[in-house]
């Protein structure tokens, strides 16, 4: 779109929720522009002709990637909103610089470079995505989130921080310590007016209902604000220990939604699995982006736009790992440090003896675990060994990247805080940003469905971080002020219970449906393909699972999906090169 003055040309990617709010802005600070439409992208353009680019995206309230530029000063400017739910990728390739929401699309360059970043890939290994701002490419980055990256005509790219998570954690604490703690009214009027200016849209609004406490505070709050019954939108495995499908039926009934549930069968895995590589663009082995897919389809055929409550773990410390390791690095203080060394020692003497000599691998894993817990390193170094689905990716590579564990960079530590704060402000920087929104952007985008997120406005982050620790979690429950907000709605015993993860039982159907497709990805000969991974290792671990019989390793689904990715970007790669002789001048 261009702007009124001609100056300006933008493309957004995304949604601005405040857009009428930014209009009466304009308009009150003596903005005379006839507006030609109704569209946000319009109001986002005209604001930035009118304040400039970072004073409009202070003011801005959204998800979105855009790309601006300026015909006046020929400057590109490319951003990213303050979470990173919309992902921005960017580029040289050759003499151009390419940038884009998917890197498919930066692919379809005749001058763009596929070799594979090493220590993305020991990163995505490690972690089972990969964390930016590399890219699994080594030429392409991601743009971190909050960031604006500005291109003049020197080719010279520079970029800047608007907002940064790490800076609001630090002013949470700090207006904690002056007395200005967040209380629960405070919050609550915030997430009605987050969710009611994500309700606003001229196509159908639903609601991805798990039945636990973030999605159903969240459907609550729909439900409060519209007299129309909210459609609300659940899947299962059909597998009780995992199903959250029961729950979210109770609390559906208990709002009067119109409640559809869809059952996750082998045949529906086995159909979407070898899409998997294609919806995300890099590899990714969180396994519920199965589930997640598959939910986004189901409420497509009813809906265009639907509410979810991520990043109610990560902001109100929901995950059970927090209160977990403060209890142990509490225990852990109380050992004296000579005794600690010595069973660090021991821990790491025996790990791979034992694992060679009776095949415990797991054993293993276990043993390297105890040997980086003990380490005296804070809770970050805690949290990011708990967050490793290995320890050593380097084995697992035919060369190893020789790099450290990318949740220890300083990005993500907070200093002096709770150890819960610590881990909180760890995960926001990363397994949200590149797990987390990664995972439900890819996924709703392969639908066209439009995921919000309430919980992720900006000014609920903010908030968030004025909340005591313990008033967070406390007693082993965490997200106390989310769930005595939903006690105003919804009955405690439908919500009061053990939390129940997205997972899905990938290696039940390793065992059965999903048998052959990952004998085929992981037969030697597939394996020693591209020579980038430790045939022998992978191999093996596979063996251990699907011969032996021995527990599961979440490290296969890694490496089958770094399998099913990198088979499918050759593919693409073979027909990339796009016509560049139609591009206009």
């Amino acid at each position: 779109m261009v702007s009124a003055s001609g100056r300006f040309v933008l493309a957004l990617n995304g949604e601005i929720y405040n857009a009428e709010a930014l209009r009466a802005e304009l308009a009150a600070s003596g903005c005379t522009i006839a507006w030609r439409g109704h569209s946000d992208t319009e109001v986002l353009l005209e604001a930035i002709a009118h304040w400039g680019l970072q004073a409009t995206l202070r003011r801005s309230n959204g998800m979105f990637a855009l790309a601006l530029w300026d015909r006046a000063d020929r400057c590109l400017s490319l951003a990213r909103d303050r979470i990173g739910k919309k992902p921005l990728y960017y580029n040289w390739a050759g003499n151009t610089f390419t940038f884009g929401s998917e890197l498919k699309a930066l692919w379809r360059h005749p001058g763009f470079d596929t070799a594979l970043d090493p220590v993305a890939l020991a990163d995505y290994l490690r972690l089972g995505y990969v964390i930016g701002p590399r890219s699994i490419f080594a030429s392409a980055r991601k743009l971190p989130p909050g960031t604006v990256l500005t291109l003049g005509p020197d080719g010279n790219p520079r970029t800047e921080s608007y907002w940064n998570v790490k800076d609001v954690a630090l002013d949470g604490l700090a207006a904690r310590a002056s007395g200005q703690s967040a209380n629960q009214d405070e919050l609550d009027a915030l997430l009605r007016d987050a969710v009611r200016i994500r309700m606003i849209a001229d196509v159908p609004v639903g609601s991805l209902l798990s039945g636990g406490i973030d999605s159903s505070l969240i459907t609550a709050l729909m439900a409060e604000q519209t007299s129309e019954p909210i459609r609300t939108f659940a899947v299962g495995f059909g597998i009780r220990e995992l199903d959250e499908v029961r729950h979210a039926r109770l609390v559906a009934d208990s709002l009067g939604a119109n409640h559809s549930e869809t059952m996750i069968s082998a045949a529906h895995v086995r159909a979407l699995v070898e899409q998997l590589p294609t919806i995300y663009d890099e590899p990714f082995a969180d396994d519920s982006m199965i589930p997640t897919t598959l939910l986004c389809r189901a409420a497509r055929r009813d809906v265009t736009v639907v509410l979810s409550g991520d990043g109610g773990d990560e902001l109100f410390a929901g995950y059970e790992r927090y209160p977990d390791a403060a209890r142990w690095l509490a225990r852990r203080r109380l050992v004296p440090l000579p005794l600690r060394y010595l069973a660090r020692e021991v821990a790491a003497h025996i790990a791979r003896p034992a694992a060679g000599a009776l095949g415990w691998r797991r054993t293993e894993r276990r043993l390297r675990l105890l040997d980086d817990l003990l380490a005296d390193d804070g809770a970050e170094h805690f949290n990011a060994a708990i967050m490793s689905r290995t320890l050593d990716p380097d084995a697992l590579m035919a060369v190893p990247a020789r790099s450290g564990n990318p949740l220890l960079d300083d990005a993500y530590r907070l200093g002096q805080a709770t150890d819960i704060d610590r881990m909180m402000l760890q995960d926001c920087g990363s397994f949200l940003v590149d797990d987390i929104l990664a995972k439900v952007d890819r996924a709703s985008m392969s639908e066209s469905l439009e995921v919000r997120c309430p919980l992720l406005d900006h000014r609920v982050i903010e908030m968030a971080w004025r909340f005591q620790a313990t008033d967070k979690a406390r007693d082993g429950l965490g997200k106390r002020p989310l769930r005595a907000l939903l006690h105003r709605h919804v009955p405690r015993i439908l919500v009061d219970r053990p939390k129940m993860g997205f997972t899905a039982p990938v290696d039940v159907w390793l065992r059965d449906s999903l048998r052959d497709w990952a004998e085929s990805l992981l037969s030697r000969e597939a394996l020693a393909s591209h020579g980038l991974l430790n045939v022998a290792a992978c191999r093996n671990m596979w063996d251990d699972f699907a011969v032996r019989g021995r527990a599961w390793n979440p490290t296969i689904w890694s490496v089958l999906m770094f399998q099913a990715w990198h088979a499918s970007m050759l593919q693409a790669t073979a027909t990339r090169h796009m016509d560049l002789s139609r591009l206009p001048a």
